[in-house]
């Protein structure tokens, strides 16, 4: 059968501009990119640790490790540093370098702290002399660095997310303790409900849950190649590292297992990156406490003497295999919108009591040297929080980021697991992943049932901020929340 001539020129016609539609349809089509780097943030040695010796060793370098994601239209940067705390000036300064160099905004970089006891900080308002200000410059310019060198390895990639869980290594470190032990004395002599770290006999109970969740994304290239993973554990840190080291502890662990068990090539270019951050951790330790009646129930429990690093790496390798058991399991996203919103809020500062002063000032008198974590190590924090020229505020910057269907609370405190839990349940986005010591570390925060209990976490040398800021700061998070959840309907 012929067919016309003008059918067939109109045919082809018909087929060109489908094909031209379908190709601008396609390169319309936004692609979600990742790209993900560590930046080398090891301070000299002799530089101060978190005990304030001298460092004579460093057994493993500390990093800011970077993770950029673009869904094509807005770029997210998170970036955790193995560092015990950040102070909000050093966050303030990479990000005004990081938007300058790569257009991402403030408020949509993160920039936490592991927590880590072996390594160093930069507070602002701490230390003096040519090297601490030295080490605060280093720093901030390899945060930037770090992000500069992510966005510069963005390639296409897909993404998940999953929640995994490890009970066994999370112990609320706050009790109340049995009528045998006797008082317990708080900050300036008063008598308080519950202890911190109290020892391992005489315990009645633990003064709060515990996080045992550990929640995850995971980025890799449209191939399948392992791009980074970032997880977040609410595990104060581990600890059994030698004395005058620097370490990244269980955090830096975590994040070179994962790798290998993603498979990923150690040799790939650009390199796999893994990410620990801290959760809500305030009160939670990896030190295994039992009431009396648990430790009668459970018997004569094994004592084992760790060699040094040896916990931390048992809590890291248990952390990653729980992870690689889910993500065995993830749906994949070729694509995802990401979102932001950042809040400044203001928080009035703790001030000292009278009865406070007074005990502070007899300590003074007595020259007594406090252990860092007697009640006796807050006397110079109390008279310096008395002086007429403490400024009355305190202003704290929270974050709430949207991946997908993942939200992401980021708090400046050393946060209580309750608090963490709360803002889980509560989120309009679900999952929800909460990273502590983000954009800066202004103290411990405890709920306001915690501080009537007392403990050394609700101390005025640790706890800075007003008795009820958590419960502030889980509404403006919550929402920040719902602002997003709104955004993407």
């Amino acid at each position: 059968m012929r067919i016309p001539r003008r059918c067939i020129f109109t045919s082809l016609f018909l087929v060109f501009v489908s094909l031209g539609l379908s190709g601008t349809a396609m390169s319309d089509q936004p692609t979600f990119q990742a790209g993900a780097a560590t930046s080398n943030i090891t301070p000299p040695i002799a530089a101060d640790v978190a005990s304030k010796r001298q460092a004579t060793h460093v057994h493993d370098e500390l990093h800011a490790r970077c993770l950029v994601l673009d869904d094509g239209q807005s770029k997210l940067a998170l970036v955790v540093c193995d560092l015990r705390h950040i102070s909000a000036e050093v966050v303030a300064d990479a990000k005004q370098i990081i938007e300058r160099s790569t257009g991402i905004p403030p408020q949509c970089v993160l920039v936490s702290a592991t927590h880590t006891h072996t390594s160093t900080g930069a507070k602002l308002e701490e230390g003096d002399g040519q090297p601490y200000y030295d080490y605060r410059a280093f720093l901030t310019r390899r945060i930037a660095d770090g992000v500069q060198r992510a966005v510069n390895q963005l390639e296409p990639a897909r993404i998940g997310w999953g929640v995994a869980e490890e009970p066994t290594q999370v112990f609320n470190r706050r009790w109340f303790l049995l009528p045998s032990r006797g008082p317990i004395y708080g900050a300036h002599d008063n008598i308080e409900q519950v202890d911190t770290n109290p020892g391992y006999h005489g315990l009645l109970r633990p003064a709060g849950p515990v996080d045992p969740q550990i929640r995850f994304l995971s980025v890799q290239s449209t191939a399948g190649k392992p791009i980074a993973l970032l997880a977040s554990y609410g595990l104060h840190y581990v600890g059994g590292v030698p004395a005058n080291t620097i370490s990244a502890d269980y955090f830096a662990i975590f994040a070179d297992r994962v790798g290998e068990l993603l498979g990923a090539d150690r040799h790939q270019d650009p390199p796999f990156v893994g990410i620990m951050a801290n959760g809500t951790s305030g009160d939670v330790n990896n030190l295994a406490r039992y009431s009396d009646e648990e430790l009668e129930k459970r018997g004569p429990q094994p004592t084992k003497r760790y060699q040094p690093f040896e916990k931390a790496r048992e809590v890291a390798h248990l952390c990653a295999e729980k992870v690689m058991q889910v993500h065995k399991s993830l749906e994949w996203h070729d694509h995802v919108k990401l979102a932001s919103v950042q809040r400044t809020l203001t928080f009035e500062r703790r001030y000292p009591t009278k009865e406070e002063v007074e005990w502070a000032e007899a300590v003074k008198a007595k020259k007594i040297k406090p252990m860092s974590t007697s009640r006796y190590s807050t006397y110079s924090t109390v008279l310096a929080y008395n002086a007429p020229e403490m400024p009355p505020t305190i202003d704290v910057v929270v974050q709430t980021h949207r991946i997908g269907d993942l939200a992401v609370a980021a708090m400046p405190f050393e946060v209580f697991a309750e608090i963490g839990l709360e803002l889980k349940q509560r989120s309009p986005i679900q999952p929800l992943m909460n990273i502590s010591i983000a954009n800066g570390s202004h103290g411990y925060l405890p709920t306001p049932e915690q501080h009537r209990l007392g403990g050394y976490e609700t101390w005025i040398g640790v706890n800075k901020v007003q008795l009820d800021a958590s419960e502030k700061m889980v509404d403006a998070l919550l929402e920040m929340l719902g602002e997003l959840n709104t955004e993407s309907r």
